[in-house]
């Protein structure tokens, strides 16, 4: 791999600074967070909790949880964020194959790290490590943490990330997840 590819790499990833989340732009919310805000918050969440996971003598590889953070939403550069009502239309199958092609695809020039950074970001995708389904369960707090942050400043249409058990994926792998989302649940009923 040579400079040329880092560069393209980077520049092509710098496009989730300026992509929305669709999903708030779906609920009304004008000013929404972008993917790579999403991302970031995503990496900072699953550092900590991998870090208090480890301290309490769960076995996690944490650089492994910061390379699955940092990689989850890379496709997204190339095929955009699709929603989670979009499955209504387009089958998850068909949803996870463009993103696998947009993956491959985008690591296609990494000479020996292209299989690497493609199977950790299957891992993440499919959830068979302790890891990536810690990535997963962060993925999915951070949403629910942003659901909230939208509510206090006066949106009222997000009733159904609440409703739905799609955004609690691998909660129940992990107490202090759960705990955090319980904390979340008593925050909205104080709203």
């Amino acid at each position: 791999m040579n400079a040329q590819t880092v560069l393209d790499f980077i520049e092509e990833i710098g496009v989730l600074k300026n992509l929305p989340r669709t999903g708030w732009r779906f609920r009304g919310i004008k000013d929404a967070e972008s993917v790579a805000d999403h991302c970031y918050r995503v990496s900072l969440l699953s550092m900590i909790l991998a870090d208090v996971l480890t301290e309490q003598d769960v076995p996690l590889d944490v650089e492994k949880v910061m390379r699955l953070a940092l990689l989850h939403e890379v496709a997204e550069a190339r095929i955009g964020d699709l929603p989670f009502p979009t499955l209504k239309y387009i089958p998850q199958e068909i949803k996870e194959a463009g993103e696998r092609a947009a993956v491959e695809s985008m690591f296609e020039h990494f000479g020996p790290l292209q299989e690497k950074y493609i199977q950790l970001w299957k891992e993440f995708e499919e959830g068979t490590s302790i890891e990536g389904k810690l990535v997963r369960a962060a993925d999915k707090l951070e949403l629910m943490v942003q659901v909230l942050e939208y509510e206090k400043i006066g949106y009222r249409s997000l009733d159904k990330f609440w409703a739905n058990p799609w955004n609690y994926r691998n909660f129940d792998d992990f107490s202090l997840v759960q705990e955090i989302m319980d904390l979340l649940y008593q925050r909205r009923e104080d709203l």
